[in-house]
């Protein structure tokens, strides 16, 4: 095997002034409480189950292609992208199954799976937006239409739960899920996009103490956008949210689509000490970013980390430019006097600046192994389909670790036998923001590099965990053409991190077969109705919608490993059962480190603690857990 190495470290600091981003906008209506829910009631409660049945008779949905701001398709490049696709420098990084050196053990467990959506909801997803916390060895995990918690060795604490019971929102589609544990308030935060005729905007849930299986607040908040160009006069759909959140405030970014497409994107600013106390409130606040701006991460503290109180609280954002500009330019945005968020919201400001990084472009296709399923083969599928890569965006939380931002992104390249796939592309950055006469952010480039597998292997959604020293992993899906090697079959898998990836990428949950979903496999009249433009869409997933209305846009997810179900679960695999049209679920990995050895020759090393990262598939959000693995690293 090949160890790695760092491949590029680039200093580059972006000197200029930071651009000083529109003005807060507050918001008429009130985030308002819905009401309060009992995980441990809601779980054995005839509401649960009157929830779960109303979804019975839904019939599986076929997912529409990802979209680029300009209408154009992820993970299909047009032809001259394809033949303009960079040779990658020579592989950097061995693919294993064994246990590194640096961990005492690795050991998992099966999370929320098909099957579970298949036999409560009687519904096929593919996948569910799935996102996943931990606190104290405990898993809260949420889909779409499932919430259920787990101890870390996998014990079930509650039995499914309809996510649409949860959040108060019978009759509304819900997607785009994210989990949240804050260590310093010690409450949980659940959110979900809430889409249906009359709103469209977010659920967001707050457990009103450590407890996981206690009441959470739910709150229904607008996403305040009809008075927008593009948007008005309705709302537009806020896509592939993403959250963070500083001492003061949680933040949830947003990409508008409008009737017509791709608006803008927004953040909303919402008060901790009043989502955590109840009541509803108004107003929240609401921030415009530059329209060039898609897919804009917010980050969160590693676990340890002070939270930025200078400049009156502090919350780091980063975007890559290129999906939108084509450009190789990382922008760093800086929300601060955060701690004024309650009694004078208008106060908040931004600012930003862009760093000249290390090349990307946009990702390709994953090739998988060409073994057929019985789904796939009842549709007269000749081939195995193709795996969506998703944005060249930093698709993870950016977690913030010593005064750095850490992210990752996958985009396209060759390999050494002209194979187009993805790798990885990570970057370390440290911000500076001062206050003069007027805001000043400057950014440095600390180190960037690449994760470059051996020849076959494609690597996507990849995300940090790291502790406050920077040490911890990137986690990432790993597949190849041959089903014969470590993550032949769509796997989890991550590398050590430590300044700079470490050994060989390991494969912690090795997928079982190739994608057997109706996504990827439409059959050939469609496949050919659509130029042969078929992809498995693994990372993503949408609510019933109609051509043309603002619900019809794509988002995309995280991690995944194809499954077979598990002892207890369907007994087989007839192309009338519905779980034959999707063979995928979620994989927890547990990583202890050995106390007796680092994890590194040298400073920071991992401890002995357990690591809990969720690597699997449906879209394992990684980056919600990087920034609670508490008591896991010094």
């Amino acid at each position: 095997m090949i160890a790695a190495s760092l491949l590029s470290v680039a200093y580059a600091t972006a000197s200029a002034q930071g651009t000083v981003g529109p003005p807060p906008v507050i918001s008429p209506d009130a985030a308002t409480l819905a009401g309060t829910v009992s995980v441990t009631e809601l779980s054995t409660s005839q509401a649960n189950r009157e929830a779960l049945q109303a979804q019975q008779n839904a019939q599986p949905l076929e997912m529409p292609k990802h979209l680029l701001p300009d209408g154009s398709l992820t993970s299909a490049p047009r032809t001259e992208t394809l033949e303009a696709l960079p040779l990658t420098p020579e592989p950097n990084a061995g693919v294993e199954s064994r246990i590194s050196l640096a961990f005492k053990t690795i050991a998992g467990f099966n999370g929320i799976f098909a099957g579970n959506n298949a036999t409560v909801n009687n519904i096929q997803l593919e996948p569910p937006d799935q996102g996943l916390a931990v606190h104290d060895n405990v898993v809260v995990e949420i889909n779409n239409l499932l919430v259920q918690v787990f101890k870390s060795d996998g014990t079930p604490l509650t039995s499914p739960i309809a996510a649409s019971a949860f959040f108060l929102a019978q009759g509304s589609s819900l997607t785009d899920t994210q989990a949240f544990f804050d260590p310093t308030s010690k409450r949980w935060f659940l959110d979900v996009v809430i889409s249906n005729s009359s709103f469209q905007g977010f659920g967001f849930a707050v457990s009103q103490t450590s407890d996981p299986l206690g009441t959470y607040f739910i709150y229904h908040i607008r996403a305040f956008s009809s008075n927008v160009p593009g948007c008005s006069p309705v709302d537009c759909f806020p896509d592939y949210p993403k959250a963070g959140y500083d001492a003061n405030a949680f933040f949830i970014t947003a990409d508008l689509f409008g009737a017509r497409g791709f608006v803008e994107t927004a953040v909303y600013v919402l008060p901790k000490s009043t989502l955590e106390a109840g009541p509803s409130f108004t107003p929240f606040t609401y921030i415009r970013f530059d329209r060039a701006d898609f897919v804009v991460q917010p980050s969160v503290p590693a676990p340890g980390e002070p939270f930025a109180t200078t400049d009156g609280g502090t919350e780091y954002l980063m975007t890559a430019r290129n999906i939108f500009d084509g450009s190789q330019n990382v922008r760093v945005i800086a929300i601060f006097n955060t701690s004024q968020i309650v009694p004078s919201p208008l106060s908040l400001r931004q600012t930003s600046v862009d760093v000249l990084a290390e090349t990307i472009g946009p990702t390709v296709p994953s090739t998988q192994p060409n073994v057929i399923g019985p789904f796939c083969t009842s549709r007269g599928v000749t081939s195995a389909p193709l795996l969506d890569g998703g944005y060249q965006a930093f698709q993870a939380t950016i977690q913030k670790a010593g005064g750095n931002l850490y992210g990752v992104l996958a985009f396209g390249a060759k390999d050494g036998n002209g194979l187009n796939r993805d790798v990885l592309a990570w970057f370390i950055l440290r911000p500076n923001l001062t206050m003069t006469a007027a805001p000043s952010l400057t950014a440095t480039i600390v180190a960037q590099g690449y994760i470059v597998p051996p020849n076959g292997y494609s690597m996507s959604y990849p995300a940090f965990a790291v502790n406050k020293a920077g040490a911890g992993v990137i986690g990432s899906t790993i597949t190849n053409t041959s089903q014969n090697v470590d993550g032949g079959f769509p796997s989890a898998s991550f590398i050590q991190f430590s300044g700079f990836p470490r050994g060989n990428i390991t494969v912690t949950g090795q997928g079982a077969t190739s994608d057997d979903g109706f996504t990827g496999c439409p059959g050939p009249a469609r496949a050919e109705s659509a130029g042969g433009a078929i992809m498995a869409q693994l990372p993503s997933m949408r609510p019933p919608a109609t051509t043309g209305s603002p619900t019809s846009i794509s988002r995309i997810r995280r991690y995944f490993r194809v499954v077979l179900p598990p002892t207890g679960g369907p007994s087989s695999l007839s192309c009338t059962d519905p779980v034959s049209a999707a063979d995928v679920g979620a994989f927890v990995t547990v990583v202890l480190a050995d106390r007796g050895r680092p994890a590194v020759r040298a400073p920071p090393r991992l401890d002995s603690q357990p690591l809990l990262i969720l690597i699997g598939r449906p879209q394992a959000k990684l980056r919600d857990v990087a920034g609670f693995m508490e008591n896991c690293c010094v």
